[in-house]
């Protein structure tokens, strides 16, 4: 149970981090809001979802989740750069 507690943990640090620099994203943006940053608002909002259902599973449900967050995870991480990386050359 510690285990899954620490990954949470560290799942929502770093979602928390990804939040942060999708907004300084978005204030370089400012109102031309790309479609593909756009596009992260609810991929940001279902990951956070994924992780608060992490808190209320048990401990064997955690296993069948854990893979689900990853590329979940993955695929957010992905898109983000994908997007400030295409910000980036255009400016």
């Amino acid at each position: 149970m510690a285990g899954d507690q620490s990954y949470r943990k560290k799942m929502e640090a770093q979602l928390d981090e990804l939040r942060t620099r999708f907004n300084e994203l978005l204030d370089k943006v400012g109102t031309g809001v790309d479609k593909e940053i756009e596009a992260l608002r609810p991929k940001l909002k279902a990951m956070g979802e994924k992780l608060d259902e992490l808190k209320h599973t048990s401990a064997e449900a955690w296993g069948d989740l854990k893979p689900g967050l990853e590329r979940a995870w993955a695929e957010l991480q992905e898109s983000f750069n994908k997007a400030a990386a295409r910000f980036r050359k255009s400016r």
